[in-house]
């Protein structure tokens, strides 16, 4: 299949879980990581979106242990990532996702956390069709990639093309995937 098949199937798939299902799959997911790597200081992570894996309850245990938290703003083509410092700071930006308006990043993170829609089990990824992380992870490679995905969301095999970029690890609410390398 065709990443924008596969897109639309996952989609789909995902937008049918409940708020409940959302949460209670997301705790599981974001625990693991954060009993993972809750040791590190510098955090690139991201707002969710609809009913991606729900980030919100990791930002809240990582911003009261003093970690620093970055999000993504997306410019034009370009995405940089700017300080979070409280949820009531965070303002609609591109694509209605929220962003905060805090400094920029100017240190080498610890760990980025990537989102997508689907992955499979090498961690390759397929995003929402942009290109950000694909461009942002090119040129700043020095980090940790990790995804958070519903198990449902990885798939057999994806076909990539010379500039996708695999995420390291993927947690899902049922297992972590490393990319063997």
């Amino acid at each position: 299949m065709n990443k924008n098949i596969i897109r639309s199937n996952i989609k789909k798939q995902r937008n049918l879980l409940s708020d409940k299902e959302v949460l209670e799959k997301s705790i599981i997911i974001t625990d693991n990581f954060y009993n993972k790597y809750s040791y590190l200081d510098v955090f690139l992570l991201y707002f969710p979106y609809g009913k991606e894996v729900c980030t919100i309850n990791l930002i809240k245990k990582l911003h009261k242990l003093g970690k620093e938290i970055y999000f993504p703003v997306v410019i034009g083509n370009i995405m940089e990532f700017r300080q979070f410092t409280s949820f009531d700071t965070l303002k609609k930006g591109n694509f209605g996702i929220l962003e905060p308006e805090g400094n920029l990043l100017n240190k080498k993170p610890d760990i980025m956390c990537v989102p997508g829609v689907a992955f499979d089990n090498e961690c390759n990824r397929i995003g929402y069709g942009g290109g950000f992380y694909d461009r942002y992870i090119s040129e700043n490679n020095n980090c940790i990639k990790s995804a958070f995905a519903y198990d449902f969301q990885i798939v057999d095999k994806i076909e990539t093309e010379c500039f996708d970029i695999p995420v390291d690890e993927i947690f899902t609410d049922k297992r972590i995937i490393s990319r063997r390398m």
